[in-house]
């Protein structure tokens, strides 16, 4: 078992943009290398849907609505807040059934736009 639980927020220690730049809400999986969703201030991005609570630096928060393996060399990660239960609920909805990916497959799958969130 893991020494996280669902719902906590994350940092990665290696935290060059291609690294572990955002924060991510562990989801599942083994701590060094969490199934997460990726934590963002960015609104506007077709994939990124707003939560009720802010989680850093007292930008809106939002998350990436893909379930994205995180690489073990980003880490250790390490917990630094927990998510309210409202936005955990609404992470989980947006979650179910939705299989895992790395961020470089998601980067690829989004590349010219995400197919599964056409913008408005």
């Amino acid at each position: 078992m893991g020494k996280f639980k669902k719902g906590d927020v994350l940092w990665g220690t290696e935290r060059k943009f291609q690294e572990a730049w955002h924060p991510i809400v562990y989801i599942s999986g083994p701590s060094e290398a969490p199934v997460a969703v990726v934590l963002t201030s960015e609104g506007g991005v077709s994939c990124n849907v707003p939560l009720h609570n802010i989680y850093r630096d007292n930008d809106p928060s939002h998350f990436i609505d893909h379930l994205i393996q995180k690489m073990a060399e980003w880490g250790p990660y390490e917990k630094f807040a927990t998510l309210k239960q409202e936005d955990l609920e609404l992470i989980e909805r947006h979650m179910a059934n939705k299989q895992s990916i790395t961020w470089f497959e998601y980067q690829e799958y989004s590349r010219n736009g995400c197919p599964e969130h056409p913008k408005h």
